[in-house]
């Protein structure tokens, strides 16, 4: 069975509708690759149904914290997807102390490669 999830536009966040008015889904890869960049963007405690999902960015951008710290708060909030199987580079790069920048490589356990770039604003 394949996995699936509904769509969303990343420049909104919005559900996508097809032309006929028919929610859009996306299946496998392409919805493990959306669960991580959701995670990504989701600062940890903001979804009230699930208080522990999303990233801890006040640990980021809050009191300043070594690069190490930054690294181990993204990968643990990576693998909230439990599809990913290798995180191999993590980059961040704060900016002003109000917003990051995250780029990210890894493995999927079907052995797909994902990568992909997130920014963050505080």
């Amino acid at each position: 069975m394949a996995k699936e999830t509904w769509l969303l536009n990343p420049e909104t966040k919005d559900l996508v509708f097809d032309a006929e008015g028919i929610l859009s889904v996306i299946e496998d890869e392409a919805a493990d690759i959306q669960q991580i960049w959701m995670v990504l963007q989701t600062w940890k405690g903001d979804f009230n149904l699930v208080p522990n999902h999303g990233t801890d960015y006040e640990r980021i951008l809050g009191e300043p914290e070594d690069e190490d710290t930054a690294d181990e708060i993204i990968r643990e909030a990576v693998f909230q997807e439990p599809d990913v199987s290798s995180l191999d580079e993590i980059f961040t790069e704060v900016i002003e102390k109000r917003a990051l920048e995250i780029s990210i490589s890894g493995t999927l356990k079907n052995g797909a490669s994902v990568s992909m770039e997130v920014g963050v604003n505080g």
